[in-house]
């Protein structure tokens, strides 16, 4: 039966592992690669591009390589520059690499442990898993395949380990099939494939099913035959990778599987990217209906196509050359323009994009060798606000202006400090932005944001506050966008009778015939092709009384974005750890990468036009 160079190249780190062990023992023993850094684009694109280098088996040549994508400049052997005092430099096989929470997590195969680093790729810490494959994350766990057996015990059954993220220690364990490789999350349940990598003659060909609050394996699929990758769509349907096979599950319909050996996949958005091994070419599908695509990017030279990573502008493809010398890290935009090219270490096989855009110190002995990250807003994802007097003015509407232009001139305003202001207009108009990093959940509060409310003069139980409720929502998929789960920041009135919960409104553009006599330009947002938008969320009790002639709201007790003046650094600072689910379960979430923020009170009079929320900031308050 057909085994690829990897598993033999797998089964060999086993056997050459205690001999490359024992024979480098400290760092002045063995040789120490450079960090060599150099120019290869003039493009300017956001933050930075690990590459992690598995290296030849028994040589310790794991590498870590880094692209700066801001300036084009790819350093090689980042992780030796950051970690001087590190003995033996990575280990030895790369095996995976993963950024979560903060932090970067490289799987380090032969060397038997999960490296943790921070996302300049300084060592944190390390777990020791025997023969460690592939890592996923939920919550604060990480989770790490392990075959456990070896080539000399091949139908010893693999491993799922639980690790606390925060001690880094390993809290639970499961049994799969035979040697496990790649794992994804999709709500409580973790799917991991067996390859069977050590058994030539019989390889594994199934998807084990673990259920995680029980960490209990529950069933087990067959896919087809040696599996060794597996994706989860937008849509939650898994795609796995099989020698013969690439396999389709949603768990609805029947499983479809399209007959071709897909050795690597990444998908984004609505398709999925697939190197196909034997025709030696890059394909591409549709998640929705799974047809085959036009694909221009043509890898037919290259020698062994290897990593693989699609992202919203391009495409990242290496080639591992003859598997024992330097590859080549290719970006090709999606019309099939290379872009650039850069020389790697050897195999470069697992890639990781990451926000930060980092530039080596001259002094490589230095810890501080990054760019420090902006506790600030650096970008906007999404602006959709509902119908409202402030719309199309916070920021402005010019004509041919769409989505992304809108979201640019929200930076314009709100990112970086800019000290402006933007409207979210009525009930479940929103933003969505972003930092240049995950902010982390400590202890304490972690986030501020800033909007325009005041307090009423000789009576500070009132005020104009116009709440906005607060979302966050954490990079799962790792694509660099909003579109993961959300979870709601718990405030006062989060449980109080008179909060309706998982409520819906629809605006239409017909009905955009409201004006109050100070703003008689268009409420409904003119860059929205749509005729009608429909919000979902929450909505509050209504807040306006009147008081001494005067129409003021109530001030709430926390938790709400333009409820209390930006003077009160309490009132206007949120915690992480407020964060509950859909059904209003806590959740512990040990970073977030994306907030969103919308209009939670439906009120609007004559004089004085809907309550809105109105942002000015925000800032990380562990970088403040």
């Amino acid at each position: 039966m057909h085994i690829s160079r990897k598993i033999l190249s797998n089964i060999l780190n086993v056997v050459l592992c205690t001999l490359s062990l024992s024979h480098f023992s400290c760092r002045h023993d063995e040789v120490v690669y450079p960090t060599i850094g150099t120019h290869v684009t003039d493009e300017v694109r956001e933050g930075g591009l690990y590459v992690l280098c598995e290296g030849n088996m028994g040589s310790n040549k794991a590498r870590l390589d880094y692209i700066n994508l801001h300036s084009g400049e790819y350093y090689a052997n980042w992780y030796g520059s950051q970690n001087p005092r590190q003995l033996k430099e990575l280990g030895d096989v790369g095996n995976d690499i993963q950024a979560y929470g903060g932090r970067l997590y490289a799987v380090i195969n032969c060397s038997h442990k999960v490296e943790v680093m921070d996302r300049k790729a300084r060592h944190i810490g390390q777990v020791d898993i025997p023969n460690c494959r592939y890592l996923a994350f939920k919550g604060d766990k990480m989770y790490v395949s392990a075959y456990v057996g070896s080539v000399a015990t091949p139908e010893l059954l693999g491993s799922v380990f639980e690790v606390d993220t925060a001690t880094l220690e390993i809290t639970r364990e499961v049994k799969v099939g035979h040697q496990p490789d790649e794992l994804c999350i999709v709500d409580d349940k973790l799917y991991v494939v067996n390859s069977g990598g050590y058994i030539t003659n019989r390889h594994d060909s199934t998807l084990s099913v673990i259920d995680l609050p029980s960490f209990t394996e529950t069933e087990k699929i067959t896919v087809g035959p040696n599996p060794q990758r597996v994706r989860v769509d937008n849509s939650g349907k898994l795609w796995v990778c099989t020698d013969s096979y690439l396999s389709i599950l949603d768990f609805i319909h029947e499983k479809k599987q399209l007959t071709l050996h897909a050795s690597n996949i990444s998908i984004n958005g609505s398709t999925a990217y697939v190197i196909d091994k034997e025709q030696h070419k890059l394909r591409a599908f549709s998640t929705i209906d799974f047809e085959e695509l036009d694909q221009p990017i043509d890898i037919s030279s290259y020698e062994n196509p290897y990593g693989l990573l699609a992202t919203n502008d391009v495409i990242y493809i290496t080639d591992a050359k003859n598997y024992v010398s330097s590859g080549v890290l290719h970006c090709y935009g999606y019309d099939g323009k290379e872009h650039w090219r850069a020389q790697t270490g050897d195999i470069p096989g697992h890639l990781c994009r990451v926000s930060g855009a980092y530039e080596l110190h001259p002094d490589t002995t230095k810890q501080d060798t990054a760019k420090a990250f902006s506790p600030y807003i650096t970008r906007v994802y999404e602006y959709l606000p509902a119908m409202g007097q402030f719309v199309n003015v916070l920021p402005k509407y010019e004509e041919g202006d769409d989505a992304e232009a809108m979201c640019r001139k929200c930076e314009q305003a709100i990112a970086n400090n800019a000290g402006g202001m933007i409207c979210l207009g009525g009930w479940g108009g929103y933003v969505t932005f972003g930092f240049d990093h995950a902010v982390e959940n400590k202890e304490g509060y972690d986030l501020r944001i800033l909007g325009n409310a005041f307090l009423m003069s000789g009576n500070e139980a009132y005020g104009s506050s116009e709440p906005g409720i607060v979302m966050v929502s954490r990079d799962d998929n790792k694509n660099g966008l909003p579109d993961d789960k959300w979870y709601e920041l718990k405030g006062s009135m989060y449980d109080d009778p008179t909060t309706q919960h998982h409520v819906s409104k629809t605006y239409t553009r017909e009905s955009d015939t409201i004006r109050n006599a100070f703003h008689k330009q268009p409420y409904y947002p003119q860059w929205i092709e749509a005729e009608s938008i429909t919000f979902t969320g929450a909505r509050l009790a209504p807040l306006t009384e009147k008081i001494s002639e005067q129409s003021v709201q109530r001030i709430l007790d926390f938790g709400y974005v333009d409820n209390k003046p930006n003077t009160d650094k309490e009132g206007t600072s949120f915690d992480i750890s407020w964060a509950v689910d859909a059904d209003g379960k806590s959740i512990s979430l040990p970073c977030i990468d994306f907030v969103r923020i919308y209009t939670a009170v439906d009120e609007a009079y004559d004089a004085t036009g809907e309550l809105s929320t109105e942002v000015t900031g925000a800032i990380d308050l562990h970088i403040e």
